[in-house]
């Protein structure tokens, strides 16, 4: 029987719908704090003054700033871990869908919160855009592989990392002072995380739900074979189902094991601690504080307000080309090696610009080099962090 080998317009519907309005929002809602910081913590200043007819001093704007931001990880947190429960009951394209709810909310309480005075909506809605994000991380990547042929399924399930760098990028450039990032417009930076979920609301229903799930966990045979031959342009999946159908019967055969049996199973257990060390080393690299504070530690290293934004604006965009080298580099040096190499490089230049920030306080002709090692590590951090 002849194999499906390339792109259909149906696939690629489906996987515009399934990553622009889920990877989106997580890479967005990553790097809007960034620009904007000054304009929010003057915000949550009067606010406090606005409840106590007293300045906030520098420390405690600075605290609920932190919280603003970092609670947009908890949140993620929080949805990463319902993603198994919410795939398996929902479905992953129901899954997804579902999820905007979260978004709305979100919308709601950030696009809201400079006319309540509330930097309390700002943290709340930030927190529900986490849990988006968190849920979309596990759900989006498995909805792109599930729906895709075993042979592109590496070079799609890349576009979600692609959307994230793309996005972050797209926050930046809204967030500055000539569009968005006023006193005035800074809300509706917040509130333009609605588009990517409307036009996820608007083309995603119109797209199958994820055959394999269809026909392993509903069981369902003729409706896969439906969604798949939509999805092929072509009624020849024959071979296709049969795979899953093998790989259906196979799952019936493997025993569930809990977090605590893969622990206590040496057969499991190097797997396990493979990936568990291999995504900390990806979040606890630095890249995140980069991408959250970059403009900040620009400033901080000595460069004037335009210079600091068009440095975060450079990494952005690097970090964007350099993903989409990163897709063509796996392939030819290998995963492991590429992710030592980017390891290896981060570790150097955070230890340089640690060095260079302590300096500055005591020597303070050396800002301009210690901008230059500034940009150079952020540069470097981002490309890295995402093989």
């Amino acid at each position: 029987m002849k194999r499906y080998k390339g792109l259909t317009s149906h696939l690629v519907f489906a996987i515009a719908a399934g990553a622009f309005g889920s990877s989106f929002q997580h890479g967005y809602n990553t790097g809007v704090t960034n620009i904007p910081q000054l304009l929010i913590q003057k915000f949550i200043n009067d606010t406090y003054y606005e409840r106590h007819q007293t300045a906030a001093g520098d420390n405690t704007v600075t605290f609920i700033f932190s919280i603003l931001v970092s609670v947009f990880c908890v949140g993620g947190m929080a949805g990463a871990l319902l993603t198994a429960f919410v795939a398996e009951r929902f479905g992953r394209k129901g899954g997804l869908l579902l999820n905007n709810v979260f978004v709305i909310l979100a919308a709601i309480f950030m696009g809201s919160s400079k006319a309540a005075s509330s930097y309390e909506m700002l943290i709340i809605g930030r927190f529900f855009i986490g849990f988006n994000s968190g849920l979309n991380a596990g759900l989006a990547p498995m909805y792109l592989a599930e729906i895709s042929p075993l042979h592109l399924r590496g070079a799609v399930g890349t576009i979600y990392q692609l959307v994230i760098t793309i996005s972050i990028l797209v926050s930046q450039v809204l967030g500055l002072p000539q569009i968005l990032g006023t006193e005035d417009r800074w809300p509706f930076l917040f509130a333009m995380t609605l588009v990517p979920s409307i036009f996820m609301l608007v083309t995603l229903p119109f797209c199958p739900e994820s055959p394999k799930y269809i026909l392993i966990t509903q069981g369902r045979d003729v409706s896969a074979q439906k969604a798949l031959t939509w999805l092929r342009g072509t009624i020849e999946v024959h071979d296709e189902m049969d795979e899953m159908r093998a790989e259906y019967e196979a799952m019936k055969l493997v025993p569930k094991v809990t977090l605590h049996e893969m622990w206590h199973n040496p057969v499991l257990r190097t797997p396990l601690f493979i990936s568990v060390m291999v995504m900390l080393s990806q979040q606890l690299s630095g890249i995140n504080a980069a991408i959250f504070f970059s403009t900040d530690i620009f400033l901080s290293a000595g460069l004037s307000d335009a210079d600091a934004l068009n440095a975060t604006l450079g990494m952005g965009s690097i970090n964007v080309v350099m993903t989409i080298v990163s897709l063509f580099l796996v392939e030819q040096a290998g995963r492991r090696t590429l992710h030592l190499c980017g390891l290896g490089g981060m570790m150097t230049m955070t230890i340089l610009l640690t060095i260079c920030l302590a300096c500055q306080v005591s020597i303070l002709c050396a800002k301009t080099r210690v901008s230059k090692l500034s940009c150079k590590e952020l540069w470097f951090t981002a490309p890295c962090a995402k093989i």
